[in-house]
């Protein structure tokens, strides 16, 4: 599979996904990018379920964004 037919192929499962977890469509955005960035940067010939893999990796970025954000707001409020 090329890179676009990856892109063309998964492109909504995973915006979808991020924006179900992020509910914000410019974090989903952003993270459906970064997901696909990594994805074309990957070896990928060993991997049987691409989508899977795809969306294992979009959930990994939310979870990360989401502690991150949740972690400044915490900062935020012990510093004001």
């Amino acid at each position: 599979m090329t890179d676009k037919e990856l892109f063309e192929t998964f492109n909504r499962d995973v915006y979808s996904f991020c924006y179900y977890m992020m509910q914000r469509r410019e974090d989903a955005e952003d993270l459906c990018q970064e997901t696909f960035i990594r994805a074309l940067l990957a070896d990928r010939s060993s991997i049987q379920d691409i989508r899977r893999w795809l969306i294992q990796i979009a959930a990994n970025l939310c979870k990360n964004s989401l502690r991150r954000s949740k972690a400044g707001v915490i900062k935020e409020k012990l510093f004001s």
